[in-house]
C-alpha cells in the first residue's frame, strides 16, 4: 500500500508498506529526510543523502511528524507510547505515555501549525456502550505536558491511509 499525504500539512508523507523496502513511512522536509521501519527511525541530510542520526529497538513505530521549524520529529508507535527527537542533537529526548486505558492504533501525530503543539490521536475500547471511542490528545510542544483531550467522531480520526495507490 503507498499513499502520499499532502494535504493541510508542510511536508511530505509517504506511507508505503512494502515489506521487500521495511520502510514503512517517509517524511521529506526542506532539509531532512525521516524514514520509520516499526522498528527504528532514521533521519538523512535532504541534499546529500548521509545518515545523520538511527535509533532502533522499537515496536510497531510507524508515523511520525517534524515540526515546521525542523528542530523536532515526534514519531507515534502503535500502541502507549510517543517519542520526541531532537533534530538539532539528532537523539532521542523523550518518551511520553500515552492516558492510562488509551492507545493508538494506525494514527499519526502533527505537529500544530506554528508548532507550538503535538497532535496526538488515541482511541479507546468502551465496554458500556460497546466499540471504539476516538479523541484528539493536544500536547505542549515544549513540555510534553498534555494539553486536552477532546473526542472525535472516527470519520475525523488521523489515520493510515486505507486507499491502495498504484505506482
Amino acid at each position: 500500500m503507498n499513499m502520499k499525504r499532502t494535504e493541510n500539512r508542510k511536508w511530505q508523507y509517504n506511507f508505503d508498506f512494502d515489506t521487500n523496502s521495511r520502510t514503512f513511512f517517509t517524511i521529506t522536509t526542506d532539509h531532512y529526510i525521516a524514514e520509520l521501519s516499526g522498528g527504528s527511525v532514521r533521519v538523512s541530510d535532504r541534499t546529500t543523502r548521509k545518515l545523520l542520526f538511527r535509533k532502533s529497538g522499537f515496536n510497531y513505530l510507524y508515523t511520525a511528524d517534524i515540526s515546521p521549524d525542523e528542530k523536532t520529529l515526534a514519531a507515534l508507535e502503535n500502541g502507549k507510547h510517543f517519542y520526541i527527537f531532537s533534530l538539532e542533537l539528532f537523539s532521542q529526548c523523550r518518551r511520553i505515555t500515552l492516558p492510562r486505558g488509551y492507545e493508538s492504533i494506525d494514527g499519526y501525530p502533527s505537529f500544530s501549525p506554528c508548532g507550538n503543539e503535538i497532535l496526538i490521536p488515541v482511541s479507546r475500547y468502551e465496554r458500556r456502550d460497546p466499540g471504539y471511542r476516538y479523541y484528539i490528545c493536544r500536547y505542549d510542544a515544549s513540555t510534553y505536558q498534555m494539553l486536552s483531550m477532546t473526542e472525535i467522531d472516527y470519520d475525523s480520526f488521523p489515520a493510515w491511509p486505507i486507499a491502495l495507490q498504484t505506482n
